[in-house]
């Protein structure tokens, strides 16, 4: 359903090498890197929630744009702009962690009509091998993408996992324990194959 039977390499290795991080460069720090052109759209509905999580929800956000940044009569200002880069440039990785897994569980349930969302990551890593293993979360989780090769829609349904949330809350706490898989080299992939299923295959078919 996603690419096709007669997909090239080329746009697999597009989907494949698509993790959904912030920017280590501070004066881009809240905008998603982009690695290649294919998921571009994925990326970009992501973006537009965590913006807009940050700057219209402050009463979730410990960090957020006040009210009266966010109302579009002052918001033209230069120095309004200017005090807004500065705020969303000094939000700390929880802060920013925090905000990708709101926006992420919002779009999942706004797909399965505010009743369900479902999560796909990966069945690569235990708890246990985890905590285990040296090294950062993402290093570890990097390490364990080098024996994943994906060339073929079968090869990725053998290291699927999917989980059904039945509450926003729920699916909340799901994508901040998977948080680091969405952030790896497939996580572009892994969010568009969630989106399709909390939406339901065949609803997609027929539209």
């Amino acid at each position: 359903m996603i690419f096709g039977d007669g997909v090239s390499r080329n746009v697999l290795a597009q989907w494949t090498n698509q993790g959904i991080r912030f920017s280590e460069d501070l004066e881009t720090s809240m905008r998603l890197v982009q690695h290649e052109g294919g998921p571009c759209g994925v990326l970009a509905a992501i973006q537009a929630f965590v913006l807009k999580y940050l700057l219209f929800a402050p009463e979730e956000s410990d960090n957020a744009v006040p009210n009266n940044l966010s109302n579009s009569g002052t918001r033209k200002e230069p120095e309004n702009g200017c005090l807004v880069t500065d705020i969303l440039q000094s939000l700390s990785e929880e802060e920013k962690s925090r905000s990708l897994v709101r926006s992420m569980s919002e779009i999942l349930f706004l797909c399965g009509r505010n009743e369900t969302a479902v999560i796909a990551s990966l069945n690569i890593l235990d708890c246990d091998l985890l905590e285990s293993e040296k090294g950062s979360v993402d290093e570890v989780i990097a390490k364990a993408h080098e024996s994943v090769s994906v060339e073929s829609g079968s090869d990725l349904q053998k290291v699927l996992r999917v989980s059904t949330c039945t509450s926003l809350s729920s699916a909340i706490q799901k994508l901040e324990n998977v948080l680091p898989i969405f952030r790896s080299r497939m996580g572009a992939l892994l969010f568009l194959i969630s989106a399709l299923l909390s939406r339901g295959l065949k609803t997609v078919k027929r539209r």
